[in-house]
């Protein structure tokens, strides 16, 4: 239970549920509970489990409200699963080696596309249900992926990443500034460029930069905290020569082909398939993303993370 990571999806409740699971008192009382689950389990044991100087009958309520835990003849449970990775689901060659195949044969925009939209929309997005569970990890888990996104109509920051990392890219940093979190030490050096800058007025001066070095990336300039940022996420590279050049990976032009979208039909019904007869929310979920993880892993089996720029 130590390395338990939860997914949740609540629109009323998401930014509760985040400062709710990074609460220490959170993690004790799940686990308490969960080890016990075939136990019932009233106040009194939980408080002389769990000592603590807050009110954790409070506590308790609070994770009542947010349908966390029940509390029913005075014995609390919990109300969500807690799944293992020990065990990974099977995906049809056919899929597998249809993707592999498209993959292969695809630019690098067209394949962050496939995965970074099309895909992650197919699985997550197009019947978007609340949902809320645990995963404890193991050691021969598939990695679980998140997606974060920052920007405005004018420019995304997308990151799809393994959850056991964060990568070092705008879209994370700007996540994690908005929820408030303490920034991981990877960022530190970008945060001393930039603070906590609006995102907004960050991404008018980025697109300045973009356009500047697309025009002419030659040209001696007077470097800027902006483009100081984009050297530090590694989207923008600066040769031996002095040459800049922008690494990151644009979805702003996109066409996809007669059979490249063919193809995506086709795949977008057999995918379907394998989990529309499950029908706890939960379950299903957690499906689609060891579904994702074995994809991804497979077709790029060198690469935690994808990130891009959308425009």
């Amino acid at each position: 239970m130590t390395n338990t990571t939860y997914y949740f999806s609540a629109k009323k409740f998401d930014s509760k549920f985040d400062n709710i699971i990074f609460d220490p008192l959170f993690k004790k009382i799940v686990r308490y509970l969960f080890d016990h689950k075939d136990t019932e389990i009233i106040l009194r044991q939980i408080k002389a489990t769990i000592p603590t100087d807050d009110n954790i009958e409070l506590y308790l309520d609070k994770l009542i409200k947010y349908g966390l835990v029940e509390r029913k003849n005075r014995r609390y449970t919990l109300t969500f699963p807690i799944y293992s990775t020990e065990k990974n689901i099977q995906i049809p060659h056919s899929i597998i080696n249809t993707l592999q195949t498209l993959t292969n044969e695809s630019s690098l925009q067209t394949n962050y596309f496939i995965f970074g939209q099309w895909l992650w929309r197919l699985l997550f997005e197009e019947e978007q249900k609340e949902y809320f569970f645990g995963v404890v990890s193991s050691s021969d888990n598939f990695p679980l992926f998140r997606k974060r996104e920052a920007g405005n109509s004018a420019l995304q920051f997308v990151s799809i990443y393994q959850d056991d990392l964060i990568p070092l890219d705008f879209a994370n940093y700007f996540n994690i500034l908005s929820k408030r979190q303490v920034l991981p030490e990877q960022f530190n050096q970008l945060q001393r460029l930039i603070g906590d800058v609006d995102i907004n007025y960050f991404i008018t001066q980025i697109q300045k930069v973009i356009r500047s070095v697309k025009r002419n990336p030659s040209r001696v300039r007077k470097q800027t905290i902006f483009e100081e940022a984009l050297l530090t996420t590694e989207d923008l590279l600066r040769g031996t020569d002095g040459q800049l050049s922008l690494t990151a990976v644009c979805l702003d032009a996109i066409e996809i082909s007669r059979e490249t979208q063919h193809t995506l039909d086709k795949l977008k019904v057999e995918l379907n398939l394998l989990w529309g007869t499950i029908e706890d929310v939960n379950q299903c979920e957690y499906y689609k993303m060891q579904c994702y993880s074995i994809l991804f892993t497979t077709c790029f089996p060198d690469q935690k993370s994808i990130q891009y720029f959308k425009f």
